[in-house]
């Protein structure tokens, strides 16, 4: 690196910012950060200590700030009005955080499913573990639910507005819930949630999952007639041989299968999950 009395030329001071020499070109016949300095041919200088507000560009960039943008903020003379910009940025970066953390928590929990179904034979109960916490936030409420109905579909709708609404994501993409009443009663589906890990915790429409032992189920579902039914008869069959009651509500998680893994044509399955714990005695509640 050649310095030119102290300063830096364009190429090295673009590599010294992790930026590129068309990049300083362009914030310079914009007016974004120009140079301390210009030769007599043209060279644009730069001083190193420049290079904060390059950094301070970059992270401006990052918060979601526009070029106009950054630059009316490095040319404000306001400080209140810089501070109240800054701040605004600031809570953009830690909304931005919880984004990725929630995309996170996504991937993780998505190829937990994938890793089961794809070790779970079709129609097969099977027992899991949980070891996490997991509130359900509910989104809708209906009376009744059938898949593949315009009602159905309309609460596809209102969940993926509510996520939009929230800034979280899709997971699953959603979960149908039936509480322990309902289950016994003939599976009559009436609310939605959410699955997420932080949004509307501890209010009154949030319900915990504890860790616990489950039983799932793999199925495809067919838009020609509802699986519930069956699916939630084998569980109860497997539940009455092996001695298990459900404590609580069930769910029903449906999610794409990867291409690689998917079994015929189906581009879908279902996890049916139902939490269980062995019968205290002969007089035990059933399922």
């Amino acid at each position: 690196m050649i310095l030119h009395k102290g300063l830096m030329s364009i190429s090295d001071f673009a590599a010294y910012c992790g930026s590129t020499r068309q990049t300083m070109q362009y914030y310079d016949r914009i007016g974004l950060l120009r140079p301390l300095q210009t030769g007599g041919q043209g060279y644009r200088y730069y001083h190193p200590l420049q290079g904060h507000e390059m950094r301070l560009i970059h992270s401006l960039q990052r918060s979601g700030c526009s070029l106009e943008e950054i630059k009316d903020i490095l040319n404000s003379q306001d400080i209140e009005t810089l501070k109240d910009r800054f701040e605004e940025k600031r809570a953009a970066l830690e909304l931005e955080q919880q984004r990725i953390r929630r995309e996170q928590l996504y991937l993780e929990r998505f190829f937990q499913f994938v890793y089961w179904s794809a070790n779970l034979e079709p129609n097969t109960p099977a027992l899991y573990h949980f070891d996490y916490f997991t509130n359900l936030s509910e989104v809708v409420q209906v009376e009744q639910c059938e898949p593949f109905t315009s009602n159905y579909y309309d609460m596809v709708l209102q969940y993926a507005e509510y996520c939009r609404k929230n800034h979280t994501v899709q997971l699953y993409p959603y979960a149908l819930y039936v509480d322990p009443e309902e289950l016994a009663g003939g599976l009559r589906f009436s609310k939605v949630f959410a699955l997420t890990d932080d949004t509307c915790s501890g209010s009154e429409h949030t319900v915990t999952a504890t860790p616990g032992t489950y039983l799932c189920l793999r199925s495809y579902p067919d838009p020609r007639q509802d699986i519930r039914p069956g699916a939630y008869e084998t569980l109860r069959r497997y539940m009455d041989e092996h001695g298990l009651r459900s404590h609580d509500g069930s769910m029903e998680i449906p999610f794409c299968i990867p291409r690689g893994l998917r079994r015929g044509e189906h581009h879908f399955t279902v996890i049916f999950i139902l939490p269980v714990e062995e019968e205290t005695g002969a007089g035990g509640e059933g399922a």
